[in-house]
């Protein structure tokens, strides 16, 4: 969209009034990498009504918008985004139990929802004990770890489309793979439902202690990471491959891989998202001509023009 063009649409939508919308929030303190730019539009909508009224006018107007749930996985440019990032809160965090099933927004937490899962006695979610981010963005990405994936557990969800429509979807419905949805990249998630299974509530609350020990032991957790940065490739881990490459500890700027587990990628302080990337774009280079093998990232860019983890060769 040309600028002049976008910014008249943007000043629209700002003369509509709504009070949960504002100008040039910085994005970096809303991503665990604690980095960004800022968003030319920042919504916060607290109701599903709220979130139509907005969304009808971001789709007559033809914005460009972003969908930001709690900031992991993702990599916000140093420019930041040109046009509506949506930050839902309020009833969008809500989780409730009923029998077998839990209910979610897609501003809960994953380690919320565990959690209360936990305190029924219900089992299904301990392998996403501690994994950092929120049920929609969990599910966008098909979220996992030590063999166990979020779509495991799905039984439907509602999706706010691209074109406005609201569908509901089963998990057969949509294309989940190996951390990827593609299914639902172009639209929002509402609500989630996940079917879960009675336990021994002494036993769902040792499997989740397991799963935290094992993350602690393993992950830079006292420092701002984004996760995993790559996929696990067939038949092998990217750690391995990465400090096998000689990358472990690699440094760019305030960006470095990070000593106790080399696919996590940390904020060592001031580090920007060129930073960042060009880290990434390194050590997928070092990889790439040691092994062969193309690492593929999990990691979503936001507000570049091009793709930025990109490697010649």
């Amino acid at each position: 969209m040309h600028e002049e063009i976008r910014e008249h649409s943007l000043r629209q939508l700002l003369r509509q009034g709504f009070s949960f919308v504002h100008e040039w929030e910085p994005l970096g303190p809303w991503t665990t990498w604690r980095i960004g730019g800022p968003a030319r539009l920042f919504a916060e909508p607290c109701s599903e009504q709220q979130l139509l009224s907005l969304f009808e006018i971001v789709r007559a107007e033809q914005l460009p918008w972003f969908f930001l749930g709690l900031g992991s996985n993702v990599l916000v440019s140093d420019s930041g985004f040109p046009g509506v990032v949506i930050h839902p809160k309020g009833e969008f965090t809500r989780i409730e139990v009923q029998n077998q099933t839990v209910a979610a927004g897609p501003m809960a937490r994953l380690l919320d929802v565990t959690i209360l899962a936990a305190r029924h006695s219900l089992s299904g979610m301990e392998d996403l004990c501690g994994i950092p981010g929120s049920m929609g963005g969990g599910l966008y990405m098909n979220a996992g770890a030590f063999g166990g994936q979020i779509s495991d557990t799905l039984e439907r969800l509602e999706l706010l489309e691209a074109d406005g429509s609201i569908q509901v979807l089963r998990r057969a419905d949509i294309d989940f793979g190996y951390r990827t949805a593609p299914r639902l990249q172009n639209g929002i998630i509402l609500r989630s439902w996940l079917s879960l299974q009675d336990r021994d509530k002494r036993l769902v609350w040792t499997a989740m202690r397991k799963m935290w020990q094992r993350r602690r032991a393993s992950q830079p957790l006292g420092v701002p990471s984004a996760g995993s940065v790559f996929k696990r490739p067939a038949g092998d881990f990217a750690g391995r491959l990465i400090e096998s490459a000689g990358a472990k500890g690699l440094r760019i700027g305030g960006a470095a891989v990070s000593e106790k587990h080399a696919n996590f990628f940390v904020n060592m302080g001031g580090a920007t998202a060129s930073d960042m990337a060009a880290l990434i774009r390194k050590v997928r280079l070092l990889v790439y001509k040691k092994f062969g093998v193309r690492l593929e990232t999990e990691v979503k860019p936001v507000g570049f023009a091009k793709d930025p983890f990109v490697i010649e060769g």
